[in-house]
């Protein structure tokens, strides 16, 4: 009703804010996507990473062509998601308030951060990232009423059958399952090693970005291959070396570096206990 009645919008002077800044900045964006599909998106097709000639390639040229055919798939839903919430936004859709120096946040039904993908440095952050509506309705429905220790397998594949029936998908969505409960278990094991100096923290977090980005592209090309085959055959390649090592993060790690306590955990990231802090110490595990 506010949106019908044009009030959703109305600022902190009483003024219905302009979307038009917001708006412009989405569409040139839109405009940049569009001229890399239309310049790069017949040159990198996902199915070109399983072709002989390229096999053929040296490792370290065959991975950057996988990386770089994995982006460009990525920037076909940035397009897509962009021009659509530029949309919403056109129509007086989206405004969510102010950020911290007091500027108009139309992002409301913006159902992608690109940034927050692009340089995220834990499959967490780039999940909870991309397809955001979907996501907000997959915790809502799956995730929050799911037993504990089967949430996060229910919630992949509710998504996979949500997406459709392509084998791609499943094997796509089993492989993200597997690979959270991975990342978890390395968070719990790791983190706190490198917690002692701000080198150590930066170096952790580039660590974690490179495997972000590895993990990323290996688990998502079947999805964009859709089919079968094509997944399987990259990964026999591949000898399933990824998901070995998530199976032996989940079983093995914890035996040589034991996890640090949930409440040890909470204690150095927050050594004064608030309610509010309980709750950004569960966002970040």
């Amino acid at each position: 009703m506010k949106w019908i009645d044009g009030t959703n919008a109305i600022g902190k002077d009483g003024k219905i804010e302009k979307q038009w800044q917001a708006v412009v900045s989405k569409l040139l964006q839109t405009s940049i996507f569009a001229l890399l599909i239309i310049r790069f998106g017949t040159q990198f097709y996902p199915e070109m990473i399983a072709e002989p000639k390229y096999l053929s390639w040296s490792s370290f040229a065959w991975s950057a062509l996988f990386f770089a055919v994995i982006f460009f798939q990525r920037i076909q839903y940035y397009f897509a998601w962009t021009l659509a919430d530029a949309i919403c936004n056109m129509s007086g859709l989206g405004f969510n308030g102010y950020d911290s120096k007091g500027r108009a946040r139309w992002d409301l039904v913006s159902n992608v951060d690109i940034i927050a993908v692009e340089l995220a440095t834990s499959l967490k952050e780039t999940v909870d990232s991309w397809n955001c509506c979907t996501m907000y309705w997959l915790r809502r429905v799956a995730y929050d009423r799911t037993p504990q220790r089967y949430r996060i397998v229910a919630t992949y594949m509710l998504s996979a059958v949500w997406h459709g029936f392509f084998l791609g998908y499943y094997i796509t969505f089993l492989t993200g399952a597997l690979f959270t409960v991975a990342a978890r278990t390395v968070r719990r094991c790791v983190r706190h090693h490198f917690q002692g100096t701000l080198f150590m923290r930066r170096l952790y977090n580039l660590i974690t970005f490179i495997t972000t980005k590895i993990a990323l592209a290996y688990a998502t090309f079947p999805f964009v291959t859709l089919h079968l085959n094509p997944g399987l055959f990259i990964y026999k390649r591949l000898y399933f070396s990824l998901h070995i090592l998530a199976l032996l993060a989940i079983f093995v790690l914890p035996i040589i570096l034991p996890p640090e306590s949930r409440k040890q955990d909470k204690s150095r990231l927050s050594p004064t206990k608030t309610s509010n802090d309980d709750d950004d110490v569960k966002k970040l595990q």
